[in-house]
């Protein structure tokens, strides 16, 4: 697909490490698959995954969990 930021770019499957804070906790994921421009390097990811990512965020968050490394797998 076109990039819709940067116009000039497209898309490509590919790996990224997303970082998410939530109410003081930060999880870092690596190996989350995205389509990644390969002009601006901007990132997306479709709804079944950010949704397991959101999901990942709130378990951890309501366990109290204050920072936390892991590998992405779908939930």
């Amino acid at each position: 697909m076109k990039c819709p930021i940067c116009k000039h770019g497209s898309t490509h499957r590919g790996n990224a490490s997303i970082t998410l804070e939530r109410d003081g906790t930060t999880l870092l994921f690596k190996n989350v698959p995205a389509d990644i421009c390969d002009n601006c390097g901007e990132i997306y990811h479709d709804e079944e995954v950010a949704r397991s990512l959101l999901e990942q965020a709130d378990q951890a968050s309501a366990r109290g969990v204050e920072l936390d490394v892991r590998r992405y797998a779908a939930v």
